[in-house]
């Protein structure tokens, strides 16, 4: 995966942070990067 430096941060509830948390555990990422994959995913959908 490529090297990141720009950051992006926002708030959320603390329970959406641990729905994050949770499931990048399970995936075996970063928030970070599971945030970043999400959002990739997304914006690919969108040009369809």
């Amino acid at each position: 995966m490529a090297k990141y430096s720009a950051q992006i941060s926002f708030r959320s509830t603390p329970e959406f942070k641990e729905a994050l948390e949770v499931q990048a555990k399970q995936e075996k990422m970063s928030v970070s990067t599971l945030i970043l994959k999400v959002m990739e995913d997304y914006l690919e959908q969108q040009k369809k």
